[in-house]
């Protein structure tokens, strides 16, 4: 998830591959190759959107979320921050709660209200097991993998851009993005009356908050997709699925069929909650992976904006923070497995695309996965091994966060940005 920056400065560079043109889909373009054929030898059938499914997928792009729009434009008609209160309100005891509440807000609770016949709470806590007991490996390819290959997306990318200041915002983002997903990911999380479930849609209304500020702005290209589309939501919740998952995969890590299917429920519902439209939200693992094919085939070119980003993330704080000489050369060692995993992970290409230093750094990550492998042969031999290992990341996780949000003044409250860069 690319939680909006605040700041006051831009740098807006305009793609010249932007979405409309017809390169975008083209079943020929060197990227897609060789996802095509593993995609056909694993699942048997081809990923590529046919005509009808590209039209369906071009529409998505230029939607937003109907639902949570209304209650931002709803804002405009009642006093300042009141209508922050209302759903504020509304998530704590209850649409209920409010006398003669608006209709949008109305409208937007029974969506989220209406838990979905789908549903299975057994997923949803073995897909939070799962999340934990990787450890501060889950962080490192949602950082590294995740956001990182999100920015070779430049019109994705876009909102990011327009609300500056990226070198000081940045560690910011990433604690506030760490709040959201830890809300969700907790066991229970998700139920109507817990954090996951309140964080999910204030994440929701603050997108919605975001995109009219693009649009009023008056700066927003709509050739790069309507701002927070459909599509790039969808392809936001695989970023914290599938391609989360195949991350963990490329170094050694691993996860039973039954726990795959399982952070694929997961993010579904959440994707449900924060107004991804369900027939775009992938409902199993051959799902997810066919919607990544095809969020790879719709993405377009990379931009100078790109590298900006790339940097910006790749120069952020490390968990190793400190003015001992030990402590910074320690955090260094970190920035450069970070940026060699990034290398690793996405190829040379895209590191030079994101404007990442080359390092030799790359070839770490191969060499040590056969060990963590046999790590993971272990703790499936040894009974009780995963449940200790989820209990003792929960508890790490649970001690250093605050602490993280401390040194960051990290907005966990999910405010918007008050005012577009210039």
């Amino acid at each position: 998830m690319n939680l909006p920056l605040r700041g006051n400065s831009m740098n807006m560079s305009v793609s010249h591959h932007i979405r409309h043109l017809t390169r975008v889909g083209d079943p020929n373009r060197p990227a897609l190759k060789s996802m095509r054929r593993v995609f056909r030898l694993l699942y048997g059938s081809d990923p590529h959107p046919t005509p009808g499914q590209m039209a369906d997928i071009k529409r998505h792009m230029l939607m937003g979320d109907r639902l949570a729009d209304a209650v931002v434009e709803m804002y405009k008609d009642l006093p300042v921050g009141q209508g922050r209160k209302l759903v504020d309100q509304a998530l704590e005891h209850g649409i209920d709660s409010i006398d003669n509440p608006p209709q949008a807000l109305i409208a937007l609770f029974e969506q989220v209200d209406d838990e979905p016949i789908w549903l299975d709470h057994d997923k949803l806590r073995l897909a939070c097991d799962v999340s934990r007991r990787v450890g501060p490996s889950g962080e490192l390819v949602l950082r590294n993998l995740a956001l990182m290959g999100g920015y070779l997306g430049a019109a994705a990318a876009k909102p990011l851009v327009f609300t500056g200041q990226l070198d000081r915002m940045t560690p910011r983002r990433l604690v506030e993005t760490g709040k959201f997903w830890m809300d969700v990911t907790t066991v229970g999380g998700l139920g109507r009356k817990q954090e996951g479930f309140k964080s999910a849609v204030r994440v929701r209304i603050m997108h919605a908050q975001v995109r009219k500020m693009l649009l009023d702005s008056g700066k927003w290209n709509m050739e790069w997709g309507h701002p927070l589309n459909q599509w790039d939501s969808m392809a936001t919740i695989l970023e914290f699925s599938s391609i989360f998952l195949t991350g963990l995969r490329s170094i050694g890590f691993i996860f039973s069929k039954k726990e795959r299917e399982a952070v694929i429920h997961l993010w579904r519902y959440i994707g449900f909650l924060m107004g991804v439209e369900e027939r775009i939200l992938p409902a199993s693992e051959a799902d997810s992976m066919r919607a990544l094919y095809q969020v790879v085939a719709t993405i377009c070119d990379p931009d100078e904006d790109t590298k900006v980003l790339g940097l910006s993330l790749a120069n952020a704080p490390t968990n190793i923070d400190g003015d001992r000489w030990w402590e910074k050369q320690l955090g260094q060692l970190e920035r450069t497995l970070r940026v060699g995993y990034t290398r690793f992970i996405l190829g040379d290409k895209a590191g030079d695309e994101l404007g990442l230093p080359k390092t030799a750094a790359k070839y770490f990550w191969p060499a040590q996965a056969p060990l963590r492998f046999g790590s993971e042969l272990v703790r499936l031999s040894v009974p009780g091994a995963t449940q200790l290992l989820v209990k003792f990341n929960e508890r790490v996780a649970r001690q250093q966060f605050p602490q993280k949000v401390k040194q960051t003044q990290a907005d966990t409250t999910f405010t918007p940005v008050s005012a577009l860069a210039r």
